[in-house]
């Protein structure tokens, strides 16, 4: 298995991770119920495998597949805000006192993230020929 293949089927999990995370948001607000421990775990879980993307991807430029993107620092770019931005949600969100409203920001954050994801993932390899 290659690093390209490891590289994309992480950004797969990623995905559907973060998608999952913001629609359990969803579902604990709808229901008027802060989030819990479980949810809390799952999103450090989501930031592990975020990083481990990201640095599957930084073993992939150093490398030498950064060439082979059209806009590699787009890509680059996109991965950082993947990173920083559940912890930086948290940090932020964690200071505001009723829990109905940091449920609903954190499921905000986590679908802005997924579009991130999403859109990370569209920066296509040229083949080298």
């Amino acid at each position: 298995m290659s690093w390209v293949e490891i590289h994309r089927g992480l950004a797969n999990a990623s995905t559907l991770f973060v998608a999952a995370l913001a629609i359990w948001a969803l579902f604990l607000r709808v229901r008027s119920l802060p989030l819990d421990g479980g949810w809390f775990g799952a999103a450090v879980i989501g930031e592990i495998l975020l990083l481990a993307q990201f640095a599957v991807g930084w073993i992939l430029w150093f490398q030498g597949m950064g060439s082979v993107l059209p806009r590699a620092w787009i890509h680059i770019l996109y991965g950082v805000v993947a990173i920083i931005t559940l912890p930086a949600a948290y940090l932020y969100f964690s200071k505001i006192q009723d829990p109905k409203v940091q449920t609903i920001a954190m499921a905000v954050a986590c679908a802005f993230l997924w579009g991130i994801v999403l859109r990370s993932a569209q920066v296509v390899f040229i083949p080298v020929s």
